[in-house]
């Protein structure tokens, strides 16, 4: 029997962290749906995540957003020399993943780890060097990629 000088404990009560749970409110009306890309620094995985531009140039697509103008992908190139001159209409973050490549009009190299911003309406020449093979980089793009035959344009604007 208990004696009734002690008083009786109330049960302990846990709080509740809020920030562990999950939230529960509507989002944004119009929102697209977030994307998870598994495995998506892999490499040397399955070709078939690859889409080909050309023999040595192909790229790996994780997120096409068409109603908002983006995309996200892994270029790889497996060749070296000058690949293309052309230009974005919007901004570009690139992250080299594997390889070095580099833009004639600019005297940085990227390498793995490294990062470049490309402004919106710069035109440039990408570049792999002699002694790479494999140069993936990853390229999260706002609006076109347009790439264009300078030289080309040139003659067809002076014959006007």
């Amino acid at each position: 029997m208990k004696s009734p000088s002690k008083q009786q404990q109330a049960p302990e009560r846990r709080s509740i962290d809020q920030s562990k749970i999950a939230y529960q409110k509507p989002q944004p009306a119009g929102m697209v749906p977030d994307v998870f890309v598994g495995s998506a620094l892999e490499l040397d995985g399955d070709e078939r995540d690859w889409v080909p531009q050309s023999d040595t140039v192909a790229f790996r697509p994780l997120v096409l957003n068409v109603s908002q103008g983006y995309y996200i992908n892994i270029l790889r190139v497996r060749s070296s020399g000058v690949l293309s001159r052309h230009r974005h209409s919007g901004p570009v973050h690139a992250f080299t993943l594997r390889g070095r490549w580099r833009y004639l009009e600019h005297d940085w190299i990227a390498t793995p780890g490294d990062y470049a911003f490309e402004p919106p309406g710069e035109t440039h020449t990408l570049v792999v060097p002699d002694d790479v093979k494999d140069t993936p980089t990853s390229i999260p793009t706002r609006g076109a990629r347009i790439r264009r035959c300078f030289h080309q344009a040139r003659a067809r604007d002076q014959a006007l």
